[in-house]
């Protein structure tokens, strides 16, 4: 929610700098009129972010109990794609894995895709992020499985990225594993090598057979397409092309893991907090330079661009960008990770997670403890608490340039 006193963002004239506090929503209220051929999630997408915590959907009158300040904090969209609604979804997503973390070291795995797939993955999204997802699970539970390696079943959480740094499109997948797994009957724990999970020369062969092969065959049944372009070719381009999985040092304890994954799992292409300045039709945002240490430069680009870019990231309706396999799998997760901490501590390693019989706390005090952030305490006096006092009800709003919804 935000204040009524900020509101919703005035437009400016074409030729206006807008400087500082500069949103995502801004741009899109300024220049979306000028897109076409939109589909109805983009179209949703633009609507929610623009309405987010403004009067367009309503909200509070909330009051200090201290001062008397009155303050009306308007509803959130709760959009995925919306630059301000991640921080409450990351605090409970954070709350919710907590349950299932293991007194053990945790792995940050990436597989990466050719660009020579980039477009048959931009014309068929959900089926080719459905079988990349597919290809990644796979290949992980099988070589991790193998008598060669580690020779136990792993669990893993993997999240969909499909961005570059300059909001490119770019389909990756981030997989977080705990280093290791049960053995075949289910009665030991077997932990991977210190510092080292599995070679990502022999993830990096697999992986590249299993999606290779999963889009041919997808192709093969019509249910992956690419008018206009042999998608076959593509295939052959990249088999003949390096495909890179890396694994990144393994994580300093649980704590890490969670804020990781955090950042992680509720990241969009672009938050507001990388955009700099809209001087006329030109955005201007930081962006790291992977290939020059991660650098921080800035980049500029024509606010159309930038939306055309930000769009290519807006997922399928019911489009779900963070799945968990293995151990961690939504059917077995309830049985097995109790079992993984039992035989754990039968090795002596200490369980810090064990679930709190306490009551469950409200998001705020979850924020509260988290993030230091007490949501409540009045903007003015700095000693009392807003507490809500009446309802404000929607107002209809529209975009400019585009018709008002019925």
């Amino acid at each position: 929610m935000c204040s009524r006193r900020e509101g919703v963002c005035a437009n400016t004239s074409s030729g206006a700098e807008v400087p500082t506090g500069l949103e995502i929503a801004e741009i899109f209220r300024r220049f979306s009129g000028e897109l076409s051929a939109l589909s109805a999630e983009q179209a949703k997408a633009i609507k929610d972010i623009v309405d987010c915590r403004t009067a367009a959907l309503g909200g509070h009158v909330h009051q200090c109990d201290h001062c008397g300040h009155v303050q009306d904090l308007y509803n959130s969209c709760c959009n995925r794609h919306c630059p301000k609604c991640q921080s409450l979804k990351q605090v409970k997503w954070i709350e919710e894995r907590r349950k299932d973390l293991l007194p053990v070291e945790y792995f940050h795995v990436v597989f990466t895709i050719p660009s020579a797939l980039h477009p048959l993955f931009h014309f068929n999204q959900r089926a080719c992020y459905n079988l990349l997802f597919a290809a990644v699970k796979e290949t992980l539970l099988e070589v991790a499985s193998n008598s060669t390696f580690l020779e136990a079943r792993i669990g893993l959480t993997a999240v969909l990225h499909t961005w570059t740094q300059n909001i490119l499109f770019h389909p990756h997948i981030h997989c977080i594993v705990p280093g290791g797994g049960l053995n075949r009957e289910g009665t030991k724990w077997t932990s991977c090598k210190e510092g080292y999970f599995l070679p990502v020369k022999i993830l990096s062969t697999v992986f590249r057979g299993k999606l290779l092969g999963k889009l041919e065959r997808a192709l093969k049944k019509g249910k992956v397409r690419l008018p206009g372009k042999d998608p076959f070719a593509l295939l052959r381009e990249a088999t003949n092309t390096s495909w890179v999985v890396f694994s990144k040092p393994p994580f300093a304890g649980p704590d890490q893991v969670l804020r990781y994954l955090g950042r992680y799992t509720q990241r969009i292409a672009i938050s507001n907090n990388r955009l700099v300045s809209l001087n006329g039709r030109q955005v201007t945002y930081k962006w790291k330079d992977r290939a020059d240490g991660d650098k921080q430069k800035l980049a500029t680009i024509d606010a159309a661009e930038l939306i055309r870019r930000f769009l290519m990231h807006v997922l399928p309706h019911g489009f779900m960008r963070i799945r968990h396999y293995g151990l961690l799998a939504n059917a077995v997760h309830k049985d097995l990770i109790p079992l993984c901490r039992k035989l754990l501590a039968a090795e002596g390693k200490h369980d810090h997670t064990a679930e709190d019989d306490s009551e469950p706390e409200t998001w705020q005090q979850v924020m509260t403890r988290l993030t230091g952030i007490d949501m409540t305490l009045c903007p003015e006096c700095r000693h009392g608490h807003l507490i809500k006092k009446e309802t404000i009800q929607p107002s209809k709003w529209s975009l400019p340039g585009r018709a008002a919804s019925p």
